[in-house]
């Protein structure tokens, strides 16, 4: 399955196993856990402070491992996250991504650091607007059309300066422009921010993502969780 994806792989840097265990000290600091896998922060030998994904469940996952791999080597832009490198070996698959300083946006609206860090109103149309820039690239500006599929707070990370970085493309999906829907086998993204579509089994394409924004969008203005997810 590696050799179909060596061209888009060849622009990242390959981590041994055993780089990513010493990285993280073992897996020790946890920054946060999705479907797919659990994010862990790292140092790297140079120094650099890294976040690093690791899949939990390797046979279930390794379409999503693949499909995030192809697809962050085709987008760039200040408010999707970037990727550094990935490590494929053996029964290990770990994603290695540049470090956003603030976390994620679910724990300034729900979370513990909605008590210590109240967000202003502007930054938080700062995140808002954001977040549509780096969903408007992946629908329109990148080579291929992309639907990123689970758009929700926890998705959404945030710099230092509070700029908005969409992250966790596991479930995205790639398309020629051309096509007018795409195909899934199964329904995907989270409970509460899910567009009716999938429930209703309609042609799927840009407007889920649209719908979960609007949910997101609607959570960033209340500071409260309006979905059911």
């Amino acid at each position: 399955m590696e050799e179909g994806y060596k061209m888009i792989t060849s622009q990242f840097r390959r981590f041994t196993y055993r780089e990513l265990v010493e990285a993280t000290g073992k897996f020790k600091e946890e920054l946060g856990k999705g479907g797919s896998g659990t994010v862990y922060r790292g140092i790297l030998a140079d120094k650099k402070i890294v976040a690093i994904k690791k899949l939990t469940d390797v046979r279930q996952g390794e379409e999503e491992f693949w499909a995030e791999v192809t697809l962050i080597g085709r987008i760039n832009h200040i408010n999707l996250v970037r990727m550094w490198g990935f490590c494929s070996e053996g029964k290990h698959r770990l994603l290695v991504y540049e470090y956003v300083e603030n976390e994620s946006l679910d724990k300034y609206l729900f979370g513990d650091r909605r008590t210590e860090t109240l967000l202003s109103w502007s930054q938080r149309f700062k995140i808002a607007l954001g977040t549509a820039r780096g969903l408007a690239y992946l629908h329109h500006e990148c080579l291929e059309w992309v639907v990123h599929c689970d758009v929700k707070p926890e998705n959404i990370l945030l710099t230092r300066d509070f700029e908005a970085k969409i992250a966790d493309f596991g479930l995205s999906k790639l398309s020629k422009r051309d096509s007018p829907s795409f195909n899934f086998t199964h329904m995907r993204g989270t409970m509460g921010y899910m567009a009716p579509e999938w429930a209703l089994n309609l042609p799927i394409n840009a407007k889920v993502d649209v719908y979960s924004y609007g949910v997101v969008l609607l959570e960033i203005v209340t500071g409260s969780r309006v979905s059911s997810g």
